[in-house]
């Protein structure tokens, strides 16, 4: 584990000690206290110990800091990880860790995100504590989590989240799956909604239950919150769910976050192990069905996301994919192929065939715009080309009708050719049509 080299507001670089450390000027991480199930919260113990990893998000802490400063309860104990930052961020925390109590900075050399949590799980004194990314920010309802935690004695409390690109937000679809299906509480094994929320920050997990589960963030990879939160949820039974948002889920304009990189290797490599690795946990616990509610979600959320970058991808790319591909598909039953959209039932057909030269066509053809990729020189005429040989394939494999292929390649057609506010009239008038046809 990567030393702390400090903490504290203090712009000379001069540190006091952490609370418990009784002036250790070593850097060394205190171990977490109350280890032996300590959930009494007793005398001076924070009710919620939140942790800040924090690494290069100057254009986005100062926000992220002050919604903690109005959103969590009173007593909350904030420990900010700054790992590493080569920017301003380091001295944004220090500034708001001298302005109140509780708060303290952790400065450590960059380990990565799993590294920085871990770090600040360590030295956490909360009876819960909770994660929090440095870009991202808070919203009032999270302090529920605790209260709800507290009231129903609940290992892990869980919430709805919100995405924001800074000037709009939105429901956050992944998580809306998760808990929509669902009441004012759930539990893993019989809700299987719940595979869908699998990130670490709309949570709040009980310490000692983390500690007795020997739960915490891979290391040196990335997508760390996977392995941990689907063995948190299996583990901690039934959970309360806030169905107002907890969290605001930032979409970082760059398209430099870790979840906009699909396109790299490392990326898909590392999902990819997370993957396998909670596969090989719900084999162990004889969940088959939770194991194939999981690999259905990869299926229809996650690998379609990787399945964009294969155009620009190179062998090595596409190689790597297969592997992920087949290890997802190779137990799916029938029915839940049949159960997938068109589109990524064309993708599945055409992988497990080999046919990678018309995946590639048709992920051209079908894709969206996408931040990492080249931008779309294709003309009018040529999409519309590329758009039939696609639905070509799709009639060839048998996977829809003539009737259907000429539906949807007039409406494909429409929007292409069509501009912006001649498309909504016809697309909104042929919809209309359609359902009076139906009445």
């Amino acid at each position: 584990m990567p030393a702390a080299l400090g903490a504290g507001g203090d712009d000379t670089g001069s540190v006091p000690a952490a609370p418990g450390v009784a002036g250790d000027d070593t850097g060394s991480v205190p171990a977490a206290p109350g280890v032996a199930g300590d959930d009494t919260g007793s005398a001076g113990q924070p009710p919620l110990s939140v942790v800040v990893a924090v690494h290069d998000v100057e254009p986005w802490v100062d926000s992220c800091l002050e919604s903690i400063t109005t959103c969590v309860p009173a007593g909350t104990e904030v420990i900010v990880v700054d790992d590493g930052s080569t920017d301003r961020s380091g001295a944004i925390c220090d500034r708001y860790a001298a302005a109140h109590a509780g708060w303290r900075v952790i400065h450590q050399p960059n380990a990565g995100l799993g590294a920085a949590r871990n770090v600040g799980l360590a030295a956490a004194g909360g009876v819960y504590v909770g994660f929090v990314d440095g870009d991202d920010l808070l919203l009032p309802a999270y302090a529920t989590l605790l209260d709800r935690a507290q009231r129903e004695d609940a290992d892990v409390a869980t919430g709805a989240v919100q995405r924001t690109d800074g000037s709009r937000s939105w429901r956050s679809g992944l998580h809306s799956q998760a808990l929509d299906p669902v009441g004012t509480s759930a539990s893993l094994r019989e809700d299987l909604s719940l595979v869908y929320d699998t990130t670490a920050w709309n949570k709040i997990y009980r310490r000692s239950f983390l500690l007795q589960h020997q739960l915490a963030f891979p290391e040196g990879v990335l997508y760390e919150d996977l392995p941990l939160t689907v063995r948190a949820l299996y583990f901690a039974g039934t959970v309360p769910c806030v169905h107002d948002p907890v969290y605001a889920w930032r979409t970082r304009e760059q398209g430099g976050s870790i979840t906009q990189r699909r396109n790299e290797l490392a990326n898909l490599n590392d999902r990819f192990a997370a993957v396998q690795d909670v596969d090989r946990f719900l084999r162990e616990q004889g969940s088959e069905q939770l194991r194939e509610a999981h690999d259905v979600k990869v299926l229809r959320l996650d690998l379609p996301l990787y399945t964009s970058a294969l155009p620009e991808a190179d062998e090595t790319y596409r190689a790597a994919y297969l592997a992920f591909f087949h290890h997802l598909v190779a137990d799916l039953p029938a029915a839940r192929r049949r159960a997938l959209p068109p589109t990524l039932r064309l993708y599945i057909e055409l992988a497990e065939a080999g046919r990678m030269d018309d995946l590639v066509a048709a992920v051209r053809a079908r894709r969206g715009a996408r931040a990492w990729a080249a931008a779309d020189e294709r003309g009018r005429r040529q999409r519309i080309r590329d758009d039939l040989a696609t639905y070509r394939l799709e009639r060839e494999l048998g996977l829809v009708t003539r009737r259907q292929v000429v539906r949807r390649a007039a409406a494909t057609t429409t929007k292409i050719l069509l501009p912006a506010r001649l498309r909504v009239a016809v697309l909104a008038h042929r919809r209309g049509g359609a359902r009076s046809a139906r009445s």
